[in-house]
């Protein structure tokens, strides 16, 4: 999965403005965020319930395709026998249920893009623990993360990479336990799509959806 680093990045731009007075007299380290999401337990089970509710969501969407794609192909079936008000009315019923299409669409990415951070965050929550306690432990005055997108190491002594370390202390804590053990969540039903009263067919200017 994809997953943004910016909660990480927040915290080790927090972390290193903190750090850096002290700079000259402590060690600097570096991790690789990657690594650490990718190897850290608790992280497949997220994904796993994170992927059931993504799921729900993409099916709410083919519903709500499946039947604009019926209302289009009716439209176009009937298209040469309709005249007047009938065909003026059915042309408008298509426009709205086009433009209730697209924002109900617009709204289940936006709640897509919330499932995900909200899955994600505790684990970029132990992340931030485990730096801190590794760099307190270790006497680190700055770490570096070189899985941010701007990197702002060019070079670096691979001795300094505290990831394992990271990723050690993150299998001690009970919280990543209990990510790894947590049931997966019961994925809500799909919501049918509401149909506009009479049939529709295909008027210019609305296109059909894949």
């Amino acid at each position: 999965m994809n997953v943004g680093s910016r909660g990480l990045v927040a915290a080790l731009v927090l972390l290193v403005a903190t750090a850096v007075p002290a700079a000259a007299q402590g060690r600097i380290g570096y991790v690789d965020s990657r690594k650490i999401l990718q190897e850290m337990p608790g992280r497949t089970a997220v994904e796993t319930r994170l992927r059931t509710e993504l799921e729900s969501l993409q099916k709410r969407e083919k519903t709500m395709v499946d039947s604009l794609n019926a209302l289009m192909g009716a439209f176009e079936k009937d298209s040469a026998k309709l005249v007047g008000e009938e065909r003026t009315k059915r042309f408008t019923a298509l426009q709205q249920y086009d433009a209730m299409y697209r924002d109900t669409l617009q709204a289940l990415q936006e709640e897509a893009q919330g499932k995900q951070a909200e899955a994600m965050q505790p684990l970029f929550d132990l992340i931030r623990i485990a730096l801190e306690d590794v760099r307190a432990a270790e006497g680190y005055a700055v770490i570096f993360d070189l899985g941010a997108q701007v990197n702002p190491i060019v070079a670096m002594d691979k001795n300094l990479d505290l990831s394992d370390k990271v990723i050690a202390r993150i299998r001690t804590m009970p919280a990543a336990r209990a990510q790894t053990t947590a049931p997966a969540a019961t994925p809500k039903p799909a919501t049918p799509a509401p149909k506009p009263a009479g049939p529709v067919t295909q008027p210019a200017g609305v296109t059909r959806k894949p």
